[in-house]
């Protein structure tokens, strides 16, 4: 644990730079209409540049935690910081070849990056705060996620009229490196690495098959991928739907992450003041009201009533899924607490993997009334897991 001053202000530092990467993450969602012109692509092809993203997220999160544990985390956030800037360099030329592979392997590495950088920044902030305190700054940071939606969201279109849609990549990256310049002053002289007791195989085993850790990472997988099709295709279904620029479109659509912010930041303090640390009743919440919710969006034909929809749904959104990631560690030992929010994460990103494909390719053989059909269904889903689950402990 550091002084309280250092660590917020290595909290900061991270979260601003962390809401630059997750705008490159999110930007292709933000300009889908001038990717598919630039690429000459349809929509699934196009949803796959976010969605490779989160496989590379989901194939290399548990080898990262596995490093990240016996390694100073400190220098991995320069290294994975480095890697995201090459990775956006490399998408910004690919994309102006209009090397469609290209581009998809370099958002894919960059995923590799971005979870590196992620899982290391959750390790220097919780070790930066005594255990009063660490679950506040861990959903402070959280917040960048949302965050970095709503600046991609508001600043990708105006971006690309200047530099095109591809020159966002590399702006976002540049922006992100400055973040860090800021957290490299703030950790001077700190070195963090994380340890904890390597669980045996046997324990990891355990982990494997409890069917409690499977049903909140089944969670997980809803949660994600509902944020995801909101997220990737709400730019382009407001800007086609009410007949706007893509940039008013855009701005529209952040309502969804920017009520978020608020989602998350209060899922902790609603759970833990009003109902006891009790994660289950908040989580189950929030899916019941998703389900209607979200097959309701494609009928809505006034945007003052979208702008309420999103809303509700922004915040419920968040507000479950960031309960899900202390939930899942609650429900077992504090020795395979990381396996067990390891097993989550890659669940978890596997969800907002495929979410783009699946909504993308549901819009191209049935328009948008399926793929708000398929966050309905998703949501049903959680519901029945939130239901059966046990409450953690």
């Amino acid at each position: 644990m550091v002084e309280h001053r250092r660590g917020w202000a290595l909290t900061l530092t991270l979260w601003l730079a962390f809401n630059f990467v997750v705008a490159y993450e999110i930007a292709p969602a933000s300009l889908l209409p001038l990717v598919r012109e630039g690429l000459g692509v349809g929509a699934t092809d196009a949803s796959w540049l976010v969605s490779v993203l989160l496989l590379g997220m989901a194939a290399f999160s548990i080898p990262a935690g596995i490093l990240l544990d016996r390694i100073d985390n400190r220098r991995a956030i320069f290294l994975s910081t480095g890697a995201v800037l090459l990775s956006t360099v490399w998408a910004w030329r690919a994309a102006t070849a209009g090397a469609y592979d290209r581009l998809v392997v370099a958002r894919f590495l960059g995923g590799a990056a971005i979870v590196t950088l992620w899982t290391a920044g959750v390790n220097v902030v919780d070790g930066a705060f005594d255990r009063e305190n660490q679950g506040t700054a861990i959903a402070v940071f959280a917040t960048s996620i949302p965050g970095g939606f709503v600046i991609s969201h508001l600043t990708a279109p105006l971006l690309a009229t200047r530099v095109g849609w591809a020159g966002t990549f590399p702006v976002y990256g540049l922006l992100g490196v400055l973040a860090i310049g800021g957290f490299a002053v703030a950790s001077r002289g700190v070195s963090i690495a994380v340890d904890i007791e390597t669980p045996s195989r046997r324990e990891f085993a355990a982990v494997l098959r409890n069917p409690q850790v499977w049903a909140v990472s089944g969670m997980a997988f809803a949660a994600f991928s509902l944020n995801f099709i909101f997220n990737s295709w709400l730019p382009t279904y407001v800007a086609e739907n009410f007949s706007l620029p893509l940039g008013i479109g855009g701005a529209i659509a952040a309502f969804f992450p920017a009520i978020g912010v608020v989602g998350r930041l209060s899922g902790g303090v609603v759970s833990d003041r009003l109902f006891g640390t009790r994660r289950r009743p908040i989580v189950l919440g929030s899916f019941v009201v998703l389900a209607p919710a979200s097959v309701a969006v494609p009928f809505i034909d006034l945007v003052g009533v979208l702008l309420v929809a999103l809303i509700v749904t922004g915040f419920v959104t968040q507000v479950g899924l960031v309960l899900l990631l202390p939930y899942v560690r609650e429900l077992v030992a504090n020795n395979v607490a990381a396996t067990a929010f390891a097993v989550l994460n890659t669940v978890g990103f596997l969800g907002a993997f495929s979410a783009p494909v699946i909504s993308g390719r549901l819009i191209e053989g049935a328009g948008f009334f399926a793929a708000f059909g398929y966050a309905g269904l998703l949501a049903v889903i959680g519901s029945v897991l939130a239901w059966a689950v046990s409450e953690s402990v």
